[in-house]
């Protein structure tokens, strides 16, 4: 006798609160059965067993439910964590140490404050990352594409169906509405909801052009968010308030919207330019995804392969001339800053393959962290 077992694979929220449910956490329906290998006439007196499926969390065990969400949530944004989430903290650790970045010098913190709020840094950009990836990879046209180039998330995998990681989002909303409030960045966190629901729900994800621009102003307002809590603000917001005169103003002389100086809004601005112009380089590694898409244009399908290539390759050049020279930073580190910049030029136009493009892409994110990193080498004098 030979068994026949077909297991379908069963979610991985699959034993955690109903809250999530859909009809579809339990047990995988019995079809499993087990034939004899007797003649085709003799089916009556075959013997058939139903064999159910082992469930992946074990019953009644919160801890082995509550570890399961949180590598699930894990998976949703680890390909994201390093490229987007550790270069946004540097950004605002870094720039909250120069004293250009603040309208007084007494608004500018210590080293060692800054690495105090460093973790409440981390938690701004991790529970924002995750909004944002829940809302874009539910959506059915990039499920479709992540089985092409992600196939390892967890919707593609069905560890989650793409309506339970609705509920999730919808879930974590009001959490990260508090957080943001208890951060002291209310402002940012309510402009982040709107660029999720802008890019994911009105499509922009799928606009040439605005896609990339949007992409910009995102990177800016997590990283306007990050130099707030780096700053201090959510902690003094309290005092500040109770402090405040009939004209709006603090016992120190400052509104909290006066504490990034213009300068530190410029170089907010100089980077948000850069990620808008130079966001491209990641649909190289997409591009048979984006093609099966259908609907997305990237600037690699828009203008061709070819050029697109050639212009990141000048814009990543110009970009690390506009960081060297607006920071005037010292030859020792701009030096092998620029020639960084000129070895991503070099990788983007001699190494054409899903494989290069892929290791191009995370050389452009780690050469990111050394843009963030300029005021910080300027401010401690490196």
């Amino acid at each position: 006798m030979s068994t026949i077992l077909h297991n379908k694979p069963a979610p991985t929220l699959g034993r955690l609160w109903s809250i999530f449910g859909t009809g579809s956490w339990g047990q995988s329906t019995p079809n499993s059965k087990l034939k004899s290998d007797a003649d085709a006439e003799d089916k009556s007196s075959s013997k058939v067993e139903t064999i159910t499926q082992k469930p992946l969390l074990p019953a009644g065990s919160l801890m082995g439910n509550v570890s399961a969400v949180i590598y699930l949530l894990w998976e949703f944004s680890k390909n994201d964590i390093f490229n987007f989430s550790l270069p946004c903290t540097i950004f605002g650790v870094a720039l909250s140490l120069a004293k250009e970045a603040t309208t007084s010098p007494g608004a500018t913190p210590s080293l060692s404050q800054v690495l105090h709020r460093l973790p409440a840094i981390c938690l701004f950009q991790l529970y924002s990352l995750l909004l944002f990836d829940l809302a874009n990879q539910r959506h059915p046209i990039a499920v479709a594409e992540d089985l092409i180039n992600k196939p390892w998330r967890p919707i593609p995998s069905d560890k989650i169906t793409s309506d339970q990681t609705r509920r999730l989002f919808l879930c974590m909303v009001p959490v990260a509405l508090a957080l943001n409030c208890a951060l002291g960045v209310w402002h940012e966190g309510l402009l982040v909801l709107i660029v999720i629901f802008v890019y994911n729900d009105l499509g922009c994800a799928d606009e040439p052009v605005f896609r990339d621009i949007l992409l910009g102003l995102s990177y800016g307002i997590y990283h306007v968010g990050s130099l707030r809590i780096a700053l201090g603000l959510g902690q003094h917001a309290a005092a500040a308030a109770a402090a405040t005169n009939g004209q709006g103003e603090t016992g120190m002389g400052l509104s909290m919207a006066d504490v990034i100086s213009p300068r530190g809004y410029a170089w907010t601005a100089i980077v948000s330019a850069l990620i808008a112009t130079m966001i491209p380089v990641q649909d190289f590694k997409d591009l048979d995804g984006d093609r099966a898409r259908g609907n997305r244009t990237t600037l690699p399908l828009l203008i061709g392969e070819t050029a697109s290539r050639y212009q990141l390759a000048a814009t990543a050049l110009v970009w690390a001339v506009v960081g060297v020279s607006f920071w005037k930073t010292p030859v020792w580190y701009a030096a092998p800053f620029v020639g960084y910049a000129g070895y991503i030029a070099w990788r983007l136009l001699a190494r054409r393959n899903k494989v290069d493009d892929e290791v191009t892409w995370r050389n452009w994110c780690r050469w990111t962290m050394m843009v963030y990193s300029l005021p910080a080498v300027s401010a401690l004098g490196w």
